[in-house]
């Protein structure tokens, strides 16, 4: 799976990727499956998410996000 084409949170379900979020501040990490990545944004796109993700560790809004393939 090329994870150039995976733009939505959606994208996410459909390839059955998992999205990961690395906090810039603390460097905390967490792994969303697409449909906790759904849960979680809405169906949005993955610029949307990453703008909306707030660490629950530090509290900094400034995230990197990471397509993860399938298993």
């Amino acid at each position: 799976m090329s994870t150039k084409h995976v733009r939505t949170t959606g994208d996410l379900v459909r390839f059955g990727a998992s999205l990961r979020l690395d906090c810039s501040g603390c460097g905390a990490a967490r792994t969303l499956s697409g449909p906790e990545a759904v849960q979680t944004f809405g169906l949005a796109p993955l610029t949307h998410a990453r703008a909306r993700a707030k660490c629950s560790r530090c509290g900094v809004k400034a995230a990197r996000i990471v397509v993860l393939p399938p298993l």
